[in-house]
């Protein structure tokens, strides 16, 4: 019988966010060697979050006071949590090499998340940390009393507009549809608040200002009119964009990006496992991401 390959871990878990955490873990209490890299954004953009919802036992909770509770079970467990980004990632038959990092596995996990999207309007990038924001938790302070923008209709933009509500004067939402996809309690709760203001059916084609937001030109979808909106800042929280660079060029991706997995949450690539919003068709919950990581580190766990 062939010897497996010598190798610095049974299982390397990349990307310490929800996801890349719960899997470690669960690694390793399967008894799995495993190993969780993480590139520096320990727990990844939940952390920004002031109010979990959708993790059974933790509503409520701050996306940071989560974190720290996983971190916790992370060590507990016996993983080896190494902070460091990984830069490669290569299949070397039957196993993976992370040289960068001096390691390899038998199993990779890849748990790296994704990023926020950008409008990609005139004005968002020379503006940024001056008025245009994609953390309301972060930055909503600064604008206490004056008047703002978030733009998306998803759960992330309308929880970060209720927060917004708290502080600011009025919050204009400005939606591309004409519904929300966000939650009916979330919807219920903003058309409640009489500083809560919509725009439906609308783009945003430029954020105006010199140093600092001022304001942003909108354009109706249907007959075209455009108006320019005075406001000090603007959150865009239009989706995400899956970090799938790591992954093998030829690895199955869907239109956004997202690995294409089976129910075990393997990739075509032998070994190579994605959850979270890695992957393709994931819920986008933290309920989901737990799922996905108890999935993956199970199915690892059967094939070694």
């Amino acid at each position: 019988m062939a010897r497996a390959p010598r190798t610095t871990h049974q299982v390397a878990v990349i990307g310490a966010g929800i996801a890349g955490m719960a899997a470690a873990t669960e690694a390793a209490r399967c008894g799995l060697k495993t190993a969780l890299f993480d590139d520096g954004l320990l727990g990844g953009l939940i952390t920004n979050v002031g109010a979990v919802h959708g993790h059974p036992g933790q509503a409520g909770t701050t996306g940071a006071d989560l974190v720290n509770t996983m971190l916790g079970e992370v060590l507990e467990a016996g993983v080896d949590y190494q902070p460091g980004a990984v830069s490669e990632l290569t299949s070397l038959g039957g196993h993976w090499s992370l040289p960068s990092n001096g390691a390899t596995a038998l199993r990779v996990i890849l748990a790296t998340g994704a990023e926020l999207r950008t409008l990609d309007v005139p004005g968002e990038a020379e503006l940024a940390g001056r008025g245009v924001s994609q953390c309301a938790f972060c930055d909503g302070g600064l604008y206490k009393g004056r008047d703002v923008a978030v733009v998306g209709g998803g759960d992330s933009a309308f929880q970060e507009a209720l927060h917004l509500a708290e502080l600011c004067a009025n919050v204009t939402m400005i939606l591309r549809g004409r519904k929300p996809r966000a939650r009916p309690t979330f919807v219920r709760q903003a058309a409640d608040l009489g500083n809560m203001h919509f725009r439906w059916n609308t783009d945003v084609r430029e954020i105006i200002g010199d140093d600092g937001v001022d304001a942003v030109r909108l354009q109706d979808q249907d007959g075209g009119e455009e108006e320019t909106l005075a406001v000090s800042a603007i959150f865009p929280f239009i989706g995400l964009a899956p970090r799938t660079t790591l992954a093998p060029a030829q690895t199955t991706r869907d239109d956004h990006g997202g690995l294409i997995v089976d129910a075990g949450m393997q990739t075509d690539q032998d070994g190579l496992y994605a959850i979270g919003a890695a992957r393709a068709g994931h819920g986008g919950q933290v309920a989901h991401a737990i799922a996905d990581a108890k999935s993956a580190a199970q199915a690892a766990w059967r094939s070694i």
